[in-house]
């Protein structure tokens, strides 16, 4: 009976524990531009990796389309971004959550 009572206390304790843990969340970031916006293909750079926005768009793509600048399995957080397309230039944060962030660059 003791011996049921500590395997029974023991399953208890991994479950607790195994609920308890901080496990990490990773999300996705797409960065896209408007319609008429004027920009040339834009590269974006998170973490020193390269994703380029090929197409604009008459609404927010979110993370579905090929041709915005997409970076996915980034763990949550805030990151520092930077953008060119020849001329223009942007710098910014982005603060990734689990799922899929947007940012419009414009």
């Amino acid at each position: 009976m003791q011996k049921l009572i500590t395997y029974i206390l023991l399953f208890f304790l991994i479950g607790i524990l195994s609920f308890s843990c901080n496990k990490k969340k990773f999300g996705s970031v797409s960065f896209w531009q408007q319609t008429g916006s004027g920009f040339g293909i834009i590269n974006v750079t998170i973490n020193d990796k390269t994703s380029s926005i090929t197409s604009e768009h008459n609404s927010d793509p979110g993370c579905e389309s090929s041709t915005t600048a997409l970076f996915s399995n980034l763990e949550e957080g805030v990151y520092n971004y930077s953008a060119f397309d020849g001329t223009n230039s942007w710098l910014g944060t982005v603060t990734v959550l689990e799922g899929c962030v947007s940012v419009e660059l414009n």
